[in-house]
């Protein structure tokens, strides 16, 4: 039986991962497994805000040892994209 070999989808598959390095690279991010504290730092929320959103689902996580959690870049980013609470830079103060 004779295969069909199809190069598209192979220079497809290296400009997707061309495109992903890319945005990581223009987003800041590392380009490794973060922990909740980094991926917190990043966002500008609270530790426990990253936690709570693996926990409800909303932020993809690998299990990493007993009780820890890693979280891959492009996740951190899709989670960005799709509403994460980040600090906003121009809030008002009192008086205002």
């Amino acid at each position: 039986m004779k295969r069909d070999v199809y190069p598209e989808s192979a220079h497809t598959a290296d400009n997707a991962q061309v495109a992903i390095d890319t945005a990581l690279a223009n987003s800041g991010l590392p380009n490794r497994l973060m922990t909740a504290f980094e991926v917190a730092e990043f966002v500008g929320c609270h530790e426990e805000t990253v936690r709570r959103a693996y926990l409800r689902g909303l932020l993809v996580s690998q299990r990493f040892g007993v009780r820890g959690r890693r979280f891959h870049p492009i996740d951190v980013l899709d989670w960005i994209r799709r509403g994460a609470p980040t600090r906003v830079s121009g809030t008002p103060t009192r008086g205002s």
